[in-house]
């Protein structure tokens, strides 16, 4: 039995990217456009993998002594230092 045509469409026919290099390369080879949309595709992605760590939890102290640093540091930037 005959194997069906190969399609002459460069769209339509494609060799599987299975190493990063690999990606990377087709991925230079894209006009602008496609590598943004490529971007937000990886970003949905990655947000939807990505866990995010547990918020951090300050005591009323250390809450105190963050904000009296960032004051300080806002004060010695005004001043040039």
């Amino acid at each position: 039995m005959p194997s069906p045509p190969q399609s002459r469409n460069p769209e339509r026919s494609f060799k599987p990217l299975s190493t990063l290099a690999e990606i990377e390369t087709a991925a230079d080879s894209l006009p602008i456009e496609q590598k943004e949309e490529l971007l937000r595709f990886l970003a949905m992605r990655l947000r939807k993998e990505r866990t995010l760590p547990k918020p951090r939890i300050f005591s009323d102290e250390e809450l105190t002594a963050l904000i009296a640093e960032d004051q300080a540091d806002g004060e010695r930037f005004r001043q040039g230092r």
